[in-house]
């Protein structure tokens, strides 16, 4: 049942500082692909993706470093997914214990963060195949639970906002006994989509993260239920931004939707990918504050600095990262 797969955080708000600030500040990332000693090169497509997974270990370093450097410090950190690449190496939990493998790794990356993260799952992070019919979906959830202490499904509440980390690797598209089976197509299931129509009922403003990004996620899969992911967002007039990674490349279908929908470069090519969001506490929008560092449709970002207001890197002009259109 869903339930059981779902948590809840209220984050307690820090009532430290004078006078009372009236917005705060969340930071985005995605893509980080962490690999494990075990990975065996190359199970990526062309020289730009078999060079960058090769390097995933210490760009997410550099970004965990570049993050809690950042002033005034986010409170929360969401990822959109595919934390680590390829981790599924041993077929029962005990065999993962002790061992140095990508979730060792990534925990003990994501574990230097100074402040709380939480994680909408990808389908690397998975590592499902419809030709394997004793693919095992538990394992999977125990080695996100074990070694980075998240549920497949979260709401977050913060300082009056309401953060969604929707699944897009629960419905009939991710089970191997249905005929729509395929990997590389995102879908969210009855259950799921009943909870996001729910989450987003409740009037708070939200923003909701998924893996798979709308195009390439299942459509109307629940045509007796809720319809599909896009109806339940396109019915939430509370929704401020939907937020998803997979492309590995930042895209904008701002005119797509009645809502907006980005997408992330990955951490995998560049330590630049990721946003810093101010929010105001009313609820009353959004504001990306780096926004423009975003190389469009591209695997990369510009460098910016982020001791106050974000800016340019003017000690930075180039981009140093594995960009790819």
């Amino acid at each position: 049942m869903l339930l059981a797969l779902l948590a809840c955080h209220d984050v307690p708000a820090d009532d430290s500082a004078a006078p009372q600030a009236t917005s705060f500040r969340v930071a985005v990332v995605s893509d980080t692909h962490v690999i494990g000693p075990q990975y065996t090169c190359c199970s990526e497509n062309g020289d730009l993706d078999n060079s960058s997974i090769m390097k995933t270990v210490e760009r997410l370093e550099a970004t965990v470093a570049a993050l809690n450097a950042v002033e005034p410090a986010p409170d929360l950190v969401f990822l959109s997914g595919d934390i680590v690449h390829d981790a599924r190496v041993f077929p029962t939990l005990a065999e993962y214990q002790g061992q140095d493998t990508a979730w060792s790794r990534a925990a003990a990356l994501l574990g230097q963060l100074e402040m709380p993260w939480y994680v909408a799952w990808g389908n690397h992070d998975y590592d499902f195949s419809c030709d394997d019919p004793s693919y095992d979906r538990q394992l999977t959830h125990d080695l996100f639970a074990t070694f980075l202490g998240q549920t497949p499904t979260t709401v977050v509440d913060h300082e009056g906002w309401r953060f969604l980390l929707a699944n897009s690797q629960l419905g009939p598209t991710f089970d191997l006994a249905d005929a729509r089976c395929d990997g590389g197509t995102g879908s969210f299931g009855h259950d799921q989509l009943g909870w996001l129509h729910d989450q987003l009922a409740e009037g708070l403003p939200t923003i909701v993260f998924s893996h798979h990004y709308l195009p390439v996620i299942e459509r109307d899969e629940d045509p007796d239920g809720w319809g599909d992911f896009e109806a339940v967002l396109s019915g939430a007039p509370d929704l401020k931004l939907a937020i998803a990674g997979h492309a590995h490349r930042w895209l904008d279908f701002d005119a797509s939707y009645p809502f907006r929908q980005v997408l992330l470069g990955g951490t995998r090519y560049d330590t630049d990918n990721f946003w810093i969001l101010e929010l105001p506490k009313d609820g009353s929008g959004y504001t990306i504050l780096d926004e423009d560092k975003a190389e469009w449709f591209t695997t990369c970002a510009e460098t910016w600095v982020y001791d106050g207001e974000p800016a340019p890197d003017p000690d930075h002009p180039e981009e140093t990262g594995d960009c790819g259109s």
